[in-house]
């Protein structure tokens, strides 16, 4: 009975997983709410695709483990004179109705799942709207016909295990070791300390990744091999290496807890080594996007701050003039903003130390910088021979350093100046589409009117000579900004119009994301907890044997506890190091903080899969219990 409950709880599931889904994706007020309706249908087609993937590969698992657990049982069928294909019609006509029925009972739980999930997408997005009950045929359709290709695989699954496994090898396969349990030797060892350097090797090269941005393309490929290859070689040899190791230590003397965890672990994971390769390496796939899409949504205030410094921003003077006509006829109140800039060059040196690779890709040796008079920013008053930058966002420290108490030089034709760098900040005074996400500096008015005189324009490609923007005294709204925006008013940016927008996108690629990574985070968590209940009733026979050597319950799951954290523990750390490396590599292009949101997406990760490990602990408990 313990098989099917397995196996109905593995189709309700994925079913539900996937339908809860497809339904939200059909909800047409949350669309309709949405600042584009393109982007949700096509955020969640793309989810859509890759939850497929991951609920074939996980209900064939499932299915492949139901046949093992019923090996015998289908053999006996054999031997009382069954031919294979009656079997094979007992299988289908038995899992049509498991499937259907299944299926039916997972569209209803998904239905009901959906409607929490689709208020969590709309609090993700800052969208108020109330959730009500809706259901789609449609829905129900794509569900059905999904689950009847992966049924026809099933089928074929099933076809195949009988036509080719034979009966001896049936009635003996739960007794057969995953492992062929070979002697450690010293092929072991090198293939061992391989692996481990191919990971760190890997790691190290996605530290310097941006260091050889002209090669950026085959590093990638090449940092991708040495991870992927080294991980199914650490998993492989080296664990096995290493546990050795662990046990030579002891000359000997091991004791139960020994045997139970680390004779047990060195061969099973050697033989499941490329399926903990993959739990590994797509775990760290799915917290590596799950990071840097909260890392976005988590900097959605900081990104709009840099974006645009006011509450509007004007392409050009008209559109400012423009602007103040309207709020004036709606009796609004704002304040202008109007600040002249000009670009300069400053030196590499000093204050400014460009990355030297970054400076021999592009030959630049200077960078260029927007300058503004402190008489035009509010609270900010610089000394006569002192300067401010600002605008210094995280994805420039990866290419230049700025180092406060320093000397910058700016100069322009012949025309040098110094002054002292005394402040370094993140906040923007000038948005992005003037500054192109280079700083801009901040000096005193006498300075700002002589680097004026000595500057020279840009004619092939001219720089705007001011900033033209205003505040809305109060709280600005969408209502304000819709009166703003009709035909006929000049462009403009808007703080509240692209927070909305980029809270909506954000929010949606991360409630995406963050599902599919859910879905491969309970799919192999339950892979791994279905193997673990495998291997308990394949080691029962030990486990009485210890009883009758005179071993306690407790000293049984002492050496079982080390066991599963152990079995859990390795793929799930390995899992982590590469998400840490891989986020840390790029974090910088997706928002302006890594460890709160990284840390967040690991310790929720953490949490979910270690009950996975003490279902498992609580499963061998159980069939300890009932050894004696």
């Amino acid at each position: 009975m313990s098989n099917y409950t397995l196996y109905i709880f593995a189709l309700v599931f994925s079913v539900a997983l996937y339908f809860s889904f497809v339904l939200m994706s059909k909800d047409e007020s949350a669309q309709k709410e949405l600042s584009s309706g393109t982007m949700m249908t096509t955020g969640f087609l793309v989810g859509s695709v890759l939850l497929v993937f991951i609920i074939v590969a996980f209900v064939m698992f499932a299915n492949a483990i139901f046949l093992k657990r019923r090996n015998r049982e289908l053999a006996l069928f054999q031997l009382i004179g069954l031919s294979r294909n009656k079997v094979f019609r007992i299988l289908l006509l038995e899992n049509a109705m498991i499937y259907f029925g299944s299926l039916i009972l997972g569209i209803g739980f998904g239905f009901l799942v959906s409607r929490m999930l689709l208020m969590i997408l709309l609090r993700a997005m800052q969208i108020d709207l109330p959730v009500g009950l809706s259901f789609s045929m449609e829905a129900v359709l794509q569900t059905a016909v999904l689950y009847i290709v992966i049924f026809a695989l099933l089928m074929i699954q099933n076809f195949v295990f009988l036509k080719r496994t034979r009966l001896i090898r049936m009635l003996n396969l739960d007794r057969t070791s995953e492992s062929g349990r070979k002697k450690i030797g010293a092929g072991t060892m090198v293939f061992g300390i391989i692996g481990l350097l191919m990971i760190i090797s890997g790691y190290w090269l996605s530290t310097k990744i941006f260091d050889f941005a002209m090669i950026i393309v085959p590093l990638l490929f090449g940092i991708l091999f040495l991870t992927i290859i080294g991980t199914y070689i650490t998993f492989k040899f080296s664990v096995a290496f290493i546990f050795n190791m662990i046990r030579r230590s002891k000359s000997g003397h091991v004791n139960v807890n020994d045997v139970l965890s680390l004779t047990s672990i060195m061969f099973k994971m050697k033989s499941n080594a490329f399926l903990l390769t993959l739990i590994s390496v797509v775990s760290a796939l799915s917290m590596g996007l799950m990071s840097l899409s909260y890392i976005s949504y988590y900097s959605v205030d900081q990104t709009v701050e840099s974006q645009t410094p006011e509450d509007y921003i004007f392409y050009e003077e008209e559109g400012l003039r423009y602007s103040e006509e309207m709020l004036q006829e709606e009796g609004i109140g704002y304040e202008t903003v109007e600040r002249p800039l000009i670009e300069y060059e400053v030196k590499d040196e000093g204050a400014v130390d460009f990355e030297s690779n970054q400076a021999d890709h592009t030959g630049q040796q200077d960078m260029k910088v927007n300058v503004v008079s402190d008489e035009s920013v509010d609270e900010v008053d610089v000394g006569e021979n002192q300067t401010v930058a600002t605008g210094v966002q995280s994805y420039l420290e990866s290419v230049v350093t700025f180092e406060t108490g320093q000397p910058l030089t700016f100069h322009s034709g012949e025309y040098e100046r110094t002054l002292e760098l005394t402040k370094v900040e993140s906040s923007s005074v000038l948005p992005s589409f003037i500054s192109f996400g280079m700083p801009t500096v901040i000096v005193d008015e006498a300075v700002y009117e002589k680097l004026n005189s000595h500057y020279t324009p840009d004619e092939e490609y001219p720089k705007p000579e001011a900033m033209y923007g205003l505040n809305i005294t109060g709280e600005d709204s969408m209502d304000i900004h819709n009166m703003m925006d009709i035909e006929d008013h000049p462009g403009f940016e808007s703080q509240i119009s692209q927070y909305t927008s980029l809270m909506q996108t954000t929010g949606m690629m991360m409630f995406i994301i963050g599902f599919v990574g859910f879905a491969f985070l309970l799919t192999s968590g339950c892979i791994l907890y279905f193997k673990q209940i495998g291997e308990s009733e394949d080691e029962k026979d030990s486990y009485t044997i210890l009883r009758k050597l005179g071993f306690s319950e407790d000293e049984i799951m002492k050496g079982l506890s080390i066991k599963m954290v152990i079995t859990f523990g390795i793929p799930l750390l390995i899992g982590l190091l590469h998400t840490y490396f891989a986020v840390k590599a790029g974090w910088f292009l997706f928002g302006t903080a890594m460890w709160t949101p990284m840390l967040t997406v690991m310790g929720g990760y953490i949490v979910l899969y270690s009950l996975f490990g003490v279902l498992s602990l609580l499963n061998y408990r159980k069939v300890v219990r009932r050894s004696m």
